[in-house]
């Protein structure tokens, strides 16, 4: 498949809608949690779909995947990866619940972990369509608990997903005692990359 390259003002446009999906989605936990959540993005960019395993560790990583289909003018698909240590951290900040090395994602994480899917998944998409000029609608999130690389296959045959390339915004998730990595990854249909790329082409 073809390269993506960018000029410096396309990665500056790129890295601004980074930042904005990010300070969305830290009001938004703030609020949610009652306390100072901040986020900040080392890095956003679009690489190919097959890449994305590579990006969170490595196919055989176990992770936590939340997947949303999107519908609307952008019709897509959303992924958020979390280490399972991360992922069980997270959910921790709604639960209050003490987290050790040998915890498991039980039915109370995944339920909290769900609604923080929820959140950012309105929190990323408000931004990103605001910047597009599109209207995206996020669908209920479902968690799977695998292999990286089993998470992307799911994505591309049981949700039959076109897209070839994943615009990734990684995430760090910071409050006083608490640092968690995430990577949020919206995976367009052809047609819906053309209307990022036209939208970061002005």
């Amino acid at each position: 498949m073809p390269e993506i390259s960018f000029t410096e003002n396309q990665k500056d446009a790129l890295r601004e809608i980074g930042n904005i999906c990010a300070g969305n989605a830290a009001t938004a936990l703030s609020q949610l949690l009652d306390r100072k959540i901040s986020i900040v993005v080392p890095r956003i960019l679009f690489i190919p779909i097959e890449e994305v395993p590579e990006a969170v560790g490595g196919e055989d990583k176990l992770v936590a995947g939340l997947m949303l289909r999107v519908l609307g003018d952008l019709p897509s698909n959303i992924v958020f990866i979390f280490s399972q240590r991360d992922a069980l951290a997270l959910a921790s900040l709604l639960t209050k619940r003490k987290i050790s090395n040998s915890s498991v994602i039980a039915d109370i994480e995944r339920s909290a972990l769900k609604e923080v899917g929820v959140i950012l998944a309105n929190a990323y998409l408000g931004a990103l369509g605001s910047f597009v000029g599109l209207g995206l609608v996020p669908t209920v999130p479902e968690l799977i608990i695998d292999m990286a690389g089993a998470i992307i296959d799911y994505i591309l045959i049981e949700l039959s997903c076109k897209g070839e390339y994943a615009l990734l915004v990684e995430s760090e998730f910071q409050e006083p005692q608490e640092k968690i990595v995430g990577h949020f990854f919206l995976i367009p249909n052809p047609e819906g990359l053309n209307l990022i790329l036209d939208a970061i082409g002005k």
